[in-house]
């Protein structure tokens, strides 16, 4: 029982280190197949997020790449085998909230229970988040979430001062309801808010293996129901088909008596430990065979059937300014001339290693001149989801794009209207006290208007 106790906690500890090393690594090294995978690449709910467009046209939403399909695959089939495996020994996540009860208790923090009242309904909230991402990513075309998300949050801590300002939403989900509200009810985030984890909850009630007990050998000690992370009660089950069951074994490793309580899959009896290993194992193996086939992609190959301003989209930092050209189908003497680059400018040199070029304010500008072309075509322009608007983009920029007067999102944001057009949004919301949701927020407002 120790040693599967320690063999998870093990398992636990080295997927958080690995995954937090490759989050600073790139922010570091940048992204791109040179540089190292951004968090999306290795997040397999940004591959249920991209699945609607990829089905429907072939294209990744920004940031997500065909590594974040196979791993969601993998997941569902791990899951519909050995249950909610990733949520008990591997999602980093599910280990943050459990280290932190740990560290309550040991600092004598007494945990805390919701009445049967309160947490029984709570508990379908991550269903409802869940649904309204997907909705909301599906129709907007865009990772709604993403802004939101602490798994982001925690693999941007090493920008935090950078990052928070702009986008605090996620870091305060993180500290808060991730890492804080778990030093009182353990695995707070698990139980009632996420997202994958309630994609995952739904196919728990169809794996094949579940918690079972002999109520014939059970002395009633209550360790299971004291012991189980989520509050569950295998105790007065004998087997235990509740989809908030995270598969973690503890249950069993508190049983005192020998197999009266254990894992089955169909008439077998499974030790904790094989478990969790083959179902890392598994995870292991499919990303090997992915990435022997070909198949594994952890950044988002650029789509050559886009073109104009929708193209811009599958420009990134890591490319150069030839790549960028062959992505929008021009040459790049023209590419130079649309972005503003002055002729001198390396044309095999990532964009972000140029120095004095920002890759995202280029893309920005880029957007702009394509878009001015296609309206002196009088051809109709459809402008990006005004979630993709940036702390670096200026009023004016706003403006250029999406068609629309600064002074009446300013207002409608209910910042001052008189404003400088052509300083950062970030560094107005900063001086402000303000956030850049708000000007996001105002400018769909007034896109709504003009339909």
């Amino acid at each position: 029982m120790k040693n599967s106790r320690l063999l998870r906690f093990s398992i636990q500890g080295a997927f958080l280190a690995l995954l937090s090393w490759i989050g600073y690594r790139h922010q570091v090294v940048g992204g791109g197949p040179s540089g190292v995978p951004p968090v999306d690449a290795f997040c397999p709910f940004g591959g249920l997020e991209g699945l609607f467009q990829f089905l429907t046209s072939g294209v990744w939403l920004r940031r997500l790449a065909p590594s974040s399909l196979i791993l969601l695959l993998l997941l569902v089939g791990i899951t519909l085998v050995f249950g909610r495996v990733f949520c008990g020994w591997i999602c980093p996540l599910g280990t943050l909230g459990e280290w932190s009860a740990s560290l309550g208790r040991k600092m004598n923090i007494k945990p805390r229970k919701l009445p049967t009242s309160i947490d029984s309904p709570l508990r379908y909230l991550k269903y409802v988040i869940l649904a309204a991402i997907i909705a909301g990513t599906w129709k907007l075309g865009t990772l709604v979430w993403r802004d939101y998300d602490p798994w982001v949050a925690w693999m941007h801590l090493s920008v935090f001062f950078k990052d928070f300002p702009e986008k605090p939403g996620g870091f305060l989900v993180l500290f808060l309801l991730v890492i804080g509200a778990s030093f009182f009810i353990e695995r707070f985030w698990c139980r009632y808010l996420c997202p994958l984890g309630a994609f995952l909850a739904i196919l728990q009630k169809f794996s094949l293996t579940k918690i079972t007990r002999v109520e014939q050998s059970c002395v009633h000690c209550h360790n299971c129901s004291r012991t189980c992370p989520v509050e569950l009660d295998p105790e007065s089950v004998e087997v235990e088909r509740s989809a908030e069951c995270i598969a973690c074994g503890r249950c069993v490793e508190s049983c005192p008596v020998g197999n009266t309580l254990f894992f089955r899959m169909m008439k077998k009896k499974l030790p904790v430990a094989f478990v969790g290993l083959a179902a890392v194992l598994l995870l292991f193996g499919g990303i090997a065979f992915s990435r022997i086939t070909g198949l594994w992609q952890p950044f988002a190959p650029p789509s050559h059937s886009l073109s104009g301003p929708a193209a811009v989209d599958s420009l990134y930092g890591w490319m150069t300014i030839t790549q960028m050209a062959e992505v929008l189908h021009v040459s790049p003497k023209d590419l130079l001339q649309l972005g503003g680059l002055d002729e001198s400018t390396p044309l095999d040199v990532r964009v972000k290693d140029i120095p004095g070029v920002n890759d995202e304010e280029l893309k920005e500008r880029i957007r702009e001149a394509l878009s001015a072309k296609e309206t002196s075509k009088k051809t109709s322009y459809v402008p990006p989801s005004p979630e993709e608007i940036r702390g670096s983009m200026t009023m004016r920029q706003v403006e250029e794009t999406y068609k629309i007067r600064g002074e009446e999102a300013f207002i409608l944001a209910g910042w001052p209207e008189n404003l400088d057009k052509d300083t950062p949004l970030k560094d107005l919301a900063g001086d402000l006290g303000k956030e850049v949701s708000q000007i996001r927020d105002a400018v769909k407002k007034l896109l709504e208007k003009k339909q």
